[in-house]
């Protein structure tokens, strides 16, 4: 009798392990225009952020990633693994568009067997007329525009609108998914609108910051982040609820660096001015959301895997063109298993399995897509040229600015993330050769012809506006 049970319980459990060892799930979360200064474990004291808190002392945390200067060319990089200009996205609506030959996350890991989900904002999971059905998600509920509470809900064939914070709505719809398909593994893509502008939170979170005497505009973006730590707080005690923490890859990251109604008065070099702004701006970074200085474009980027990962923190420059790459890596699906244009991006698993390990690796090209050096609408690529814009090429070490009207800019990031001495004249080597490389990036991506598409008559009236 005693065999009898035996045999009818191991195959189970032969199967449990073979599917927490083989098959993790993946968990990737996105929040809104959360700057680098906007968490605990980044050195902010005044921000409540115990539960990313939390989740970044169980994680690999990554404060040397690089996302885009927005948005949507963040996400077109994290869903394809590549570069966002060669997505065909050269900034937000209407220049956002991906194209329909770029393959998105979802796919790979559906064509792997998993179960694939997206909820919240459909920034580049949805495109145009096509939903994220067309793109590999199997289930998905998401908003339009920045409506914190009683959204508009879009979801197949059933559009309406909500009522409550839009943040809850989204985290209680990623909870019921993860009960559901609790026995499958799956893929799943949580994008918040969290702190994106305007900030607008329940007054239970805005309270503790007006009474430490903050103004009522920190009080709402604090308030809105602290919303957005307690939903991720119940995702993570809704993994642990359900038995599948342990073999669940959680990454977290943010779309961008940070905005504030103050961030539009800064001055020439980025640096923006006001009590607040200090406030957020814990490590001294200079710039905001849209440039690529550092304070625009470099965000934590978390992950998670019991048993797996070693917390700690990871040297390794990353960047959001390394998020598919990564998680395919980890998952153990192959990238071949669907057809897609070449990765930009690389696996930064080597330095998951061994937080000493760092891998040479081609540098971020990134561009400004506000204030000057942004991109103009032209009729003819032809007519665009490098010296009107203000790029970037970052590596572990050494950014190099290509400055609008032809000058440059050297920086030791590694020794001055604040961007505040020009050592080109000490390193000029270093110069010389990341200039070429910066213009040598820029004609590849011009001779590709994938970016910079002109706009339809309709839609170019509007982004002239």
């Amino acid at each position: 009798m005693k065999l009898l049970v035996f045999l009818a319980i191991s195959p189970f459990v032969i199967l449990q392990s073979s599917f927490a060892a083989e098959r993790p799930n993946v968990l990737l979360i996105i929040s809104d225009d959360q700057g680098f200064g906007d968490f605990g474990f980044n050195g902010n004291k005044l921000v409540r952020t115990p539960n990313l808190d939390r989740l970044a002392s169980k994680s690999a945390v990554y404060r040397n990633f690089i996302v885009a200067a927005a948005c949507s060319p963040t996400r077109s990089s994290v869903f394809t693994g590549r570069d966002h200009l060669l997505t065909g996205v050269w900034g937000v609506p209407p220049r956002a568009n991906l194209r329909d030959d770029e393959t998105r996350m979802p796919a790979f890991f559906k064509a792997a067997g998993y179960h694939t989900m997206h909820v919240g904002k459909l920034d580049c999971a949805k495109v145009a007329k096509q939903s994220p059905d067309a793109f590999g998600w199997d289930d998905w509920m998401g908003g339009g525009g920045y409506e914190h509470k009683d959204p508009m809900v879009f979801q197949r064939g059933n559009n309406r609108r909500e009522q409550g914070w839009t943040a809850d709505i989204w985290t209680n719809y990623a909870l019921d998914y993860m009960k559901q398909h609790r026995d499958e593994p799956w893929f799943a893509s949580v994008a918040f609108i969290i702190p994106h502008m305007p900030w607008v939170c329940d007054e239970k979170y805005s309270a503790p910051f007006l009474a430490q005497g903050c103004s009522k505009d920190l009080a709402a973006c604090y308030g809105s982040i602290a919303h957005l730590d307690e939903c991720i707080g119940r995702l993570l005690d809704g993994l642990k609820e359900t038995g599948q923490a342990e073999r669940t890859i959680i990454a977290f990251l943010s779309d961008n660096g940070p905005t504030s109604p103050e961030a539009k008065h800064d001055d020439e070099l980025g640096n923006v001015p006001g009590e607040d702004w200090q406030k957020r701006n814990v490590a001294h970074l200079r710039g905001h959301k849209a440039l690529v200085w550092e304070n625009g474009d470099r965000v934590p980027l978390l992950v998670r895997w019991p048993g797996h990962i070693a917390p700690g923190d990871r040297q390794q420059l990353g960047g959001a063109e390394d998020v598919l790459p990564t998680l395919l890596d980890l998952s153990g699906v192959k990238d071949d298993v669907v057809k897609h244009q070449p990765f930009t991006g690389i696996s930064l698993k080597p330095s998951l399995d061994d937080a000493a390990s760092t891998t040479e690796r081609t540098e971020l090209f990134r561009m400004a897509i506000a204030g000057k050096g942004s991109p103009r609408e032209l009729s003819d690529i032809a007519m665009r040229k490098f010296e009107d814009h203000h790029l970037t090429l970052r590596g572990p070490r050494f950014k190099y600015h290509a400055l609008p009207g032809g000058a440059g800019a050297l920086f030791d990031v590694a020794a001055d993330p604040g961007e505040t001495d020009d050592v080109q004249t000490k390193f000029p080597d270093v110069t010389a050769q990341m200039a070429k490389r910066c213009r040598d990036r820029w004609d590849a991506i011009i001779g590709s012809g994938r970016s910079f598409m002109p706009l339809p008559p309709g839609e170019k009236a509007k982004a002239e506006q």
